[in-house]
């Protein structure tokens, strides 16, 4: 596996949203597995600014620091909330300061995260800056690129029409571009693969990433009891738990699990909780509504212990979603083999299938369909039973873990295109520790160089093919040669030695193998013409024939090249037809010179 240093880059942290949380998992898990990897984002957290900006203006445009709760390296840059478009954060001079990060922390993998905001602008813009100064003799390590939208579609139910007018012209122009820049385009569902393909992206770009449940956080929690948390909530034990989780605002339309609620009040041993942030106007009246149901409780944002004990304390999750790309919160709950009733918008019919993981209703607003859906599982033990196994088991494939060593490996293919050192072996590119790139590339028949930034690889032979590798430095001395065929040559002078001295040899052999030679030497005679089969032709000429033919090929076999010496190694031999790539590694050897 080859050692990466990635930089993550989102608008802003967060304990509690989806796409926030996502990126900041992605940072973990690729340490996890070795790698270096930071979260590069903006001043603000969840909203409010938690870095001065005033402690960036004299430093170089960032600042690197640790996170007690996220635990993840940050490099925050200096940043600011977006008059237009709504609700974005905007890196400052990003262009300048990435590229002084990726030269700080030498970065060779940038994945951005998110749409609408200048990050995957600015990074396919500094990508191709440097493709094209690597085009021309300038910057030569290679960066992959990767951008994962959580592309949500426009809707007219949530936009105004300004916003999402613009929202679409983004797509078209910017969008467009860095999915045309990216190595590797990351999707949440195949929906969403369908919609990148028809905006123009190359299906064998796009790589599924749905979100992935955070198993770290469940196997830390895995011993926690759910009787404290119902007791701490006064809610009896045997009580059937509907869950809501998620931030609370229109989109993902909290409002309607209260009204579903109100509608099941009646029902005994059923309650509804329902946690997540909330800081609008939409909030304050869901809370007013929340508090007058005695069959729900908000709890509010939670943490990630009690966001656990929720979850394993439900019987059911339930989304009434008005716009969902993905819908991490479900695969949480099914994780736990909870089942989840959907409105079944955008991503989340992917997500739950209907009457295999869960139920899906007519959409948002179908608060009747959501209530029988509720009714008819608590009613039918088999059905649930079926529908937790279900969700369990299609949770489990899709972890952050699992999801993160399947694109590590991704990215791994694509720095060896990207560097051009894809023409090396699979196993000589397994051996490789560190990052290298190609420099130049040659070819001669079965043979082959690839000069990296580091040393040579010279591939001989088709069938039995070997690699060998030279650091520059190690390359003691290229050697003028002229190589001759002695085999060919000694095998031609061993075989007319033998027909010379065939006659005395007669004794020692058996009479049947003799009448044998003599029988293929008359069949060879009756097809030669006369002259050729006279004594004289056939005693003196016909035995020199195999030397004859043996000083032919090894005139003609004489070749001029070079041999390169190395420490502990016999003189690698090169043809000739590489006299341009030994004049290039005579260059990289006299640039060690001190």
């Amino acid at each position: 596996m080859i050692r990466k240093n990635i930089g993550i880059l989102m608008y802003q942290t967060s304990t509690s949203k989806g796409q926030e949380l996502v990126a900041q998992r992605m940072v973990r898990e690729f340490r996890k597995l070795g790698q270096k990897a930071y979260l590069i984002t903006s001043l603000f957290h969840d909203g409010r600014e938690v870095v001065p900006a005033e402690s960036l203006k004299k430093g170089p445009g960032y600042l690197y620091t640790g996170d007690s709760v996220l635990k993840i390296p940050l490099i925050r840059v200096d940043s600011y909330i977006a008059k237009w478009p709504p609700r974005r954060i905007i890196f400052r001079d990003f262009i300048h300061t990435l590229e002084r990060i990726v030269d700080k922390f030498e970065l060779n993998v940038l994945i951005t995260h998110s749409t609408l905001w200048n990050g995957p602008e600015e990074a396919a813009k500094f990508i191709t800056w440097r493709r094209d100064m690597r085009s021309v003799g300038g910057y030569q390590d290679p960066i992959v690129f990767c951008h994962m939208s959580h592309l949500q579609e426009a809707s007219p139910q949530r936009y105004s029409l300004s916003e999402l007018t613009f929202r679409t012209a983004w797509n078209k122009f910017s969008l467009t571009k860095i999915m045309e820049t990216a190595n590797l385009i990351l999707v949440v569902t195949p929906f969403e693969k369908n919609s990148k393909v028809k905006m123009g992206a190359k299906p064998e770009k796009v790589f599924l990433f749905p979100g992935g449940v955070d198993d770290e956080v469940f196997l830390h929690f895995a011993a926690e009891d759910t009787a404290d948390f119902l007791k701490r909530h006064n809610i009896n034990a045997g009580t059937r738990i509907v869950s809501y989780l998620g931030t609370i605002e229109e989109r993902k339309n909290p409002m309607a699990v209260l009204k579903i609620a109100e509608k099941l009040k009646e029902r005994q041993g059923l309650h509804f909780i329902l946690a997540g942030r909330g800081d609008s106007t939409y909030a304050e009246e869901f809370v007013e509504l929340a508090n007058s149901l005695p069959n729900v409780t908000y709890l509010g944002e939670i943490d990630e212990k009690e966001k656990i004990q929720l979850i394993k304390a439900s019987y059911l999750n339930i989304i009434m979603s008005h716009l969902e790309a993905l819908g991490i919160a479900q695969l949480e709950f099914m994780y736990c083999g909870v089942p989840v009733i959907t409105s079944a918008t955008g991503g989340q019919s992917w997500v739950v299938q209907n009457d295999v993981e869960g139920s899906h209703v007519k959409g948002p607003d179908d608060i009747d369909g959501a209530c029988n859906a509720i009714v008819k599982l608590l009613e039918d033990d088999n059905k649930y039973r079926q529908m937790s196994s279900n969700a369990k088991a299609k949770a489990s494939k899709l972890t952050i873990s699992r999801l993160v060593e399947e694109l590590d490996t991704a990215i791994e293919i694509e720095m060896m295109k990207e560097s051009g050192m894809a023409g090396i072996p699979a196993e000589v590119q397994a051996t490789l520790v560190t990052p290298e790139h190609a420099l130049k590339t040659w070819t001669a028949g079965a043979s082959g160089i690839v000069a990296t930034n580091k040393r040579i690889f010279i591939r001989q032979g088709i069938i039995s093919r070997t690699v060998t590798e030279l650091r520059y430095a190690d390359i003691k001395s290229i050697e003028h040669a002229r190589r001759y065929p002695w085999r060919t040559l000694l095998s031609g002078v061993m075989i007319s030695a033998f027909f010379l001295i065939a006659p005395s040899l007669r004794p020692f052999f058996s009479r049947a193998f003799v009448a044998q030679i003599e029988s293929w030497v008359n069949s060879i005679a009756l097809s030669t013409p006369a002259w050729l089969t006279s004594e004289m032709i056939t005693q003196l000429l016909l035995p020199l024939l195999p030397v004859l033919i043996g000083i032919v090929l090894f005139l003609l076999g004489a070749r001029l090249g070079f041999n390169l010496y190395g420490p502990g190694i016999k003189p690698l031999y090169l043809p000739r037809r590489f006299k341009e790539a030994i004049g290039f590694i005579r260059e990289k050897i006299d640039s060690l010179a001190p």
